[in-house]
């Protein structure tokens, strides 16, 4: 089984910066738009070879299972700015013209099963050293908590994504003496949701690396380390 992981946070974070570290030669990125991936020269992702260029949610289903079964090389798979995808459905043409009677409901549902087909609903029957890193946006939930963005709460109810995976990562910024430091948050406090294994990090915010993340969760995932509890 695949492992997922969804990192979420704020624009600005660093959840793309996130990925620098990772192998190139064992990572696809799928991206909405060919915009650059803010890394140094040296770190390369070239459209059509390690990094594919789509708007289409459903397009990604199908793309991860082509790489699960022919590229079995590539161990991490990463869908950057998955909150563009749910715009571009939610603001494409067809979708905005079903807007009365029971279509302007049927269209959300449809929405949501587009939503959990991508990732969630074939994780058990890929690999199992293949992990899936969904980058994605918050939102202010009904309970004041900061968490997943679902555009709408039909989806929060129907799918609810972060409930399907067992590590969700939060973006932070913090402003220090020494300057300003990009983190990621692995449980949950007062404000911001995340999660993580009982055991699998040994504090509650770790430095915003995610290939040194991965290794942990690989690591974890193995028994190799000793897990830690985070009091």
């Amino acid at each position: 089984m695949a492992e997922i992981v969804i990192y979420i946070g704020d624009s600005g974070c660093g959840k793309s910066t996130s990925l620098r570290n990772l192998d190139p030669k064992k990572t696809v990125i799928i991206s909405p738009n060919g915009k650059s991936l803010p890394f140094p020269k040296g770190t390369e992702y070239e459209i059509g070879v390690n990094r594919i260029a789509t708007s289409e949610l459903d397009d990604i289903q199908p793309t991860i299972q082509v790489i699960n079964d022919d590229f079995k090389d590539v161990d991490v798979i990463v869908i950057e700015d998955f909150t563009h995808y749910f715009t571009a459905r939610i603001l494409d043409p067809t979708f905005l013209s079903r807007n009365k009677g029971n279509e302007a409901f049927q269209r959300w549902n449809e929405f949501g099963a587009s939503v959990f087909q991508t990732v969630f609903s074939k994780a058990e029957i890929w690999r199992d050293n293949l992990i899936i890193v969904i980058l994605h946006h918050t939102e202010v939930k009904e309970n004041g908590s900061i968490g997943f963005k679902t555009s709408g709460k039909l989806l929060d109810k129907l799918v609810d994504p972060p409930s399907y995976v067992n590590y969700v990562l939060h973006g932070v910024v913090e402003d220090t003496d020494e300057g300003t430091r990009y983190m990621i948050q692995t449980v949950k406090d007062g404000s911001r949701d995340a999660k993580a294994p009982a055991g699998c990090f040994t504090e509650k915010r770790v430095y915003n690396d995610m290939a040194k993340i991965l290794n942990r969760i690989r690591e974890y995932k193995s028994g190799a380390v000793q897990a830690h509890f985070i009091e």
